[in-house]
């Protein structure tokens, strides 16, 4: 008795040197069961044998011989433990294989013993002590992980990842200051994962991590983001992260479209953000906030009530509950009935806009409404800004429009008989006393280009109207005519490829002032300016579309090109020229099957290239896609100069800057065909890989990958960021980075000996050391070098500890199959199931009945079947039946009846087993070498004859 106090107080005094106290007790879970949580699979797995929702509690799993305990505290002794089953004033120590207390228990929480040493903590920081009691590596870390067979463990200390030696002292080069964890695991060279913190990089190439107290969630108003706090709390930071709006909100919603206010919910109710981060309505106490289209809010008040705002946030109008509940809206106009009349709140009016009462909607299209009175006669018109159109205001004839279209952003009021009139979103009606007549004996049609200040529409013959003597024409901006009793029509010459009156019309980037017309005539075709009138270009016989602000026309039996001035431009005698570029086109000079497209410059009157290629397209930005035949694809200059040689099988532009390239070669699936992407200098900017896919994000950056590797390429292809296999997101000026876990293997110097990379990775083991490896291209065994030893077929491979061999696990037929193969690649056996790895001779399969059953070395099924079944150790393996777990011995038999609710494999001739109640350490023959169970609400330890080894003395009122 006296030298376990001895040895007691010495290992006090020496933790008392290290300058801690030796008042702290151990950090506990709460409860008083010798059951822990822990992982569960409802089917176990045959490798680990485990299957149970449970680990043992009150004496862990042996593991160097050694079990940590948790006891009352040794530096305080059972008398101050409460006894109430609280665990107080309990610490952690440790027992041999023999139920002794090897380390009493003083510390506040421990982790295993792994290759001698076990992790401490003592005053809130972990250390190290060896199998003796010893301190290895005194306490000094935040946090550590246990020592892996190379020598090194990872600890924290102010926040910091590093890796130490068994003296605590620091190996290798400091981890980047990404890096979130990095966890060791045993084989030499050491499996080394490492997970990377959540980055933010900035537009000047700042760097910040989402470990820190402020994380970005999105970009908002000028330079602000909306960010959480550590406490989970939502604010407004500006560009240097500072609160700018302090994050008492649980909860921020901003909007994609630009200039839309954000709404929050904090303390004192919802409050609109404006975009500089001032708060709206702070003091209303308004409920809820919702839009209203893109022009209102909608802010509930209580009792049912509620405020419209306007998109500044300021009240334009209250809302009774009835009259909440009775509103519509058409695109940004809000009806809502009040008093028996129809009230209306439109963009940019202050009020409500009073429009009567009996009134009801009778048609609606982008925000013009139409209202008809009770004898469904139209009477009034509601436009976009709110002009409200009735009465004496109304456009003539409002009472027979039958139909209304809104085309270019204008509304066509259509009667029975043809067009009433267009009317602009201020209600002004466009079309002159002249236009509306022409309408109504010709087609009106609108024209394939919307231009602001461009023509409204064409005039043509319809089916009905061959005797009209106005002739077709253009109807313009200022709502006059443009024809001609001589124009049989009138054809746009821009934007009028597969143009259809029926389509909506294109955005460009012409001026009203560059557009261009043909009319036809019996004589042949004039070109028109913008306003219809005749140009000084004699009559063609054909004249073409612009394309590159030149047109193909035709007389006399010549061909010339044409620019937007009726410039002329002579072409040597091809038989096809194209533009494709400005003042150059491509040429064929005959029609046989095989003649080659040339380029030529009319406007400088010279040949830039011979008939070579076999396809050229477009040019944009002086470069166009060419081909000399199969797998000769590139991209050339206006001069013909290869700027991505004719090498490949096909390319395709990402923008005018960047070309996306394909492999040349036999490809027998073409989806799977390599690209690469290319800059207009001809640099490749990625690698050739199959499946890569291009996007553009929202600040106009390319994105380019396969879903495993991926690439930031600027809008001009000048810069490139290799993003790996990380993933990323648009926060304004900043980009949030997520990048996936990679796994390398550390020597013992703590240096990379293989370095990390996406690929899944095995531990190394054997002599000569290999591993498994597993990524894209399939599974590998490599050598410590991580050379390729032998690729492996297809398939789900696995290395279990202590298997000789390797794994392979499948269905052929509806049947699970389960291969064993050597590291030379070459098969061993084949067994039916879903089966373990070998160990002493045995494995162990899982039946399609979930059962599990023990297989020989030829792969027979041998002995009963259990409904968990682990691999042999010592001779003795664990089994779950009848409820209870157990054990079986290598034929079958059950060698320690079920008893336990969760047991540890056997090692050194020991197992750790528990139930609700206590855990014990058994021998191989079932018989108890110590447990662990509450007595007087403390937890004590008893050795093989149920005497009391700890604690000492019990509490006072428990004494006999």
């Amino acid at each position: 008795m006296k030298s376990r106090a001895l040895r007691i107080t010495r290992l006090a005094c020496a933790l008392g040197a290290l300058g801690v106290s030796l008042s702290a007790h151990a950090q506990y879970g709460g409860h008083d069961a010798c059951l822990e949580n822990a992982p569960y699979d409802s089917n176990a797995t045959p490798d680990s044998g485990l299957g149970s929702p449970y680990i043992n509690g009150c004496i862990r799993a042996l593991s160097d011989q050694r079990a940590a305990v948790l006891l009352p505290s040794a530096l305080e002794g059972a008398g101050p433990a409460p006894g109430d089953n609280s665990l107080r004033r309990h610490a952690w120590g440790f027992l041999d294989q023999n139920g002794r207390l090897a380390i009493p228990p003083i510390f506040e929480a421990v982790r295993d013993f792994r290759h001698g040493l076990a992790a401490v903590k003592w005053q809130g920081l972990w250390g190290f002590i060896d199998t003796r009691g010893r301190m290895a590596v005194r306490p000094q870390f935040h946090a550590v992980q246990d020592f892996a067979e190379i020598g090194l463990a990872v600890a924290t200390i102010d926040g910091r990842k590093e890796l130490i030696d068994r003296q605590g002292k620091r190996v290798g080069e400091p981890l980047d200051e990404s890096v979130a964890s990095l966890h060791l695991q045993d084989g030499v060279p050491a499996l080394a994962t490492v997970e990377y913190k959540l980055e933010y990089r900035s537009n000047t190439g700042e760097r910040r991590y989402g470990d820190s107290r402020t994380q970005l969630t999105t970009a908002f108003g000028k330079g602000l983001y909306v960010a959480m706090s550590d406490e989970g709390r939502y604010g407004l930071v500006d560009q240097k992260w500072n609160w700018v709006l302090e994050p008492v909100y649980e909860d921020i919603s901003t909007s994609r479209d630009e200039g839309v206010l954000a709404t929050a919910y904090g303390p004192r109710g919802a409050v609109l953000l404006d975009a500089e981060g001032k708060p709206i309505g702070e003091d209303q106490g308004y409920r809820n906030l919702s839009p209203l289209g893109k022009a209102f809010w909608s802010a509930e008040l209580g009792r049912g009530n509620y405020v419209v705002l306007n998109a500044a946030g300021e009240p334009v109008a209250k809302l009774k509950s009835d009259e909440a509940y009775g509103s519509q809206r058409y695109g940004d106009i809000l009806l809502y009935p009040s008093g028996g009349r129809l009230m209306a709140l439109a963009p940019g009016r202050g009020e409500p806009l009073e429009l009567g009462a009996g009134l009801s909607v009778a048609a609606d299209d982008e925000g013009y409404v139409l209202f008809s009175n009770a004898e469904r006669v139209p009477v009034g018109l509601l436009t976009p800004t709110g002009a409200w159109l009735h009465g004496d205001t109304a456009p003539a004839g409002l009472d027979e429009v039958g139909r209304m279209e809104v085309r270019q952003g204008k509304l066509w009021l259509f009667k029975e008989g043809g067009l009433l009139n267009v009317l602009d979103a201020e209600g002004r009606a466009l079309l002159k006393p002249e236009a509306v007549a022409a309408a109504q004996e010709m087609a009106l049609k609108q024209l394939p280009l919307d231009i602001a200040g461009g023509p409204l529409g064409l005039l043509a013959h319809g089916y009905c109207h061959c005797g009209s003597e106005t002739g077709a024409g253009l109807v313009l901006a200022d709502g006059s005519i443009a024809a001609d009793p001589s124009w049989t029509a009138v054809i746009p010459l821009d934007g009028a490829d597969g143009y259809d009156d029926y389509l909506v019309p294109q955005q460009s980037d012409l001026k009203a002032a560059q557009l261009r017309y043909a009319a036809e005539t019996a004589d042949g075709m004039r070109l028109l300016d913008a306003a219809g009138k005749p140009m000084d270009l004699p009559v063609q016989q054909h004249i073409g579309a612009f394309r590159h602000g030149y047109a193909l026309a035709y007389a006399g039996g010549v061909s010339r090109m044409i620019d937007r001035d009726g410039k002329t431009y002579a072409l040597p005698d091809y038989f096809e020229t194209e533009v494709v570029a400005p003042g150059v086109v491509r040429f064929l000079k005959t029609a046989a099957e095989d003649a080659r497209w040339g380029l030529y410059d009319f406007v400088a009157g010279k040949e830039l290239s011979p008939p070579l290629y076999q396809h050229i397209g477009d040019f944009q930005d002086g470069q166009a896609i060419a081909s000399l035949g199969p797998d000769r694809v590139g991209v050339v200059d206006r001069q013909g100069q290869w700027i991505v040689p004719a090498s490949h099988h096909a390319a395709e532009r990402v923008n005018a800057q960047l070309w996306k390239v394909q492999q040349a070669g036999p490809q027998e699936d073409e989806y799977e065909r390599p690209a690469a992407l290319f800059n207009a200098r001809g640099r490749a900017l990625t690698a050739f890989l199959p499946r890569l896919q291009t996007g553009v994000d929202e600040d106009g950056a390319i994105m380019a990958g396969d879903g495993t590797h991926r690439w930031i390429v600027s809008p001009d292809g000048s810069d490139t960021l290799d993003m790996e296999d990380a993933s990323y997101s648009r926060l304004g000026d900043w980009m949030a980075i997520r990048r996936a876990a990679r796994s390398g293997y550390l020597n013992a110097q703590g240096q990379w000996q293989i370095a990390p990379g996406s690929a899944v990775g095995g531990t190394f083991r054997g002599s000569p050391a290999r591993a498994l490896l597993t990524d894209t291209d399939g599974a590998r065994v490599i050598d410590a070098q991580g050379k390729t030893v032998t690729a492996l077929p297809s398939g789900e491979w696995s290395w279990p500890l202590g298997s000789t061999t390797l794994l392979r696990r499948y269905y052929a037929n509806d049947r699970q199959k389960t291969d064993y193969t050597g590291l030379d690649g070459k098969a061993r056996l084949t067994v039916d199931g879903y089966a373990s790895g070998y160990s002493e001779g045995f494995a162990v399969s899982r039946l399609s009945s979930n059962a599990m059953r023990a297989i020989d070395g030829k792969g027979a099924l041998t002995g009963p079947a259990f409904d968990v079944l682990g691999p042999l150790s010592e001779g003795l393996a664990p089994v779950y039946t009848d409820s209870a777990y157990g054990y079986a011995n290598n034929e079958g038999q059950l060698a320690i009846l079920p008893a336990y609710d969760v047991v540890s494999r056997f090692q050194g001739q020991r197992a750790v087993v528990s139930t609700m109640d206590m855990s014990m350490i058994i021998d191989p023959t079932g018989r108890q070498v110590a447990r662990v169970a509450m007595e007087c609400g403390v937890r004590a330890l008893y050795g093989s004859h149920n005497q009391r080894l700890w604690p000492l003395t019990l509490p006072k009122r428990c004494r006999k």
